[in-house]
């Protein structure tokens, strides 16, 4: 069965998992994990990038570019669990390859 993959909208999701949810530090984005059962078998992600990135512009471009990660390999993770990618200013000036490789070992680190 396909895993379904949704957006997290509402800011009180967002407190939950910094909250209650694993921190794991990368290089160029940093990741919030929080496991939920009462997830009916699909996958929440959460895109953050903060004024720190730079103007709109950088920060959208962010933002695309954590959601097309996310496509890629979030999508094979375990079902009925909250992600929070967190951008940092160093995402924009690597490579898309790189940051795929990145993303896939610190999930595999958690």
């Amino acid at each position: 069965m396909a895993q379904k993959l949704f957006t997290i909208k509402k800011r009180s999701t967002f407190v939950l998992i910094r909250d209650k949810g694993n921190f794991v530090k990368g290089k160029n984005m940093n990741i919030q994990i929080l496991r939920n059962q009462e997830l009916s078998n699909s996958i929440g992600v959460g895109y953050t990038a903060s004024k720190k990135i730079g103007n709109a512009v950088k920060r959208n471009k962010a933002k695309r570019i954590m959601r097309e990660l996310s496509r890629k390999i979030i999508i094979n993770c375990k079902t009925n669990t909250y992600f929070v990618l967190i951008a940092k200013a160093s995402l924009l000036k690597e490579k898309f390859g790189i940051l795929l490789k990145e993303l896939e070992t610190n999930l595999n680190d958690n």
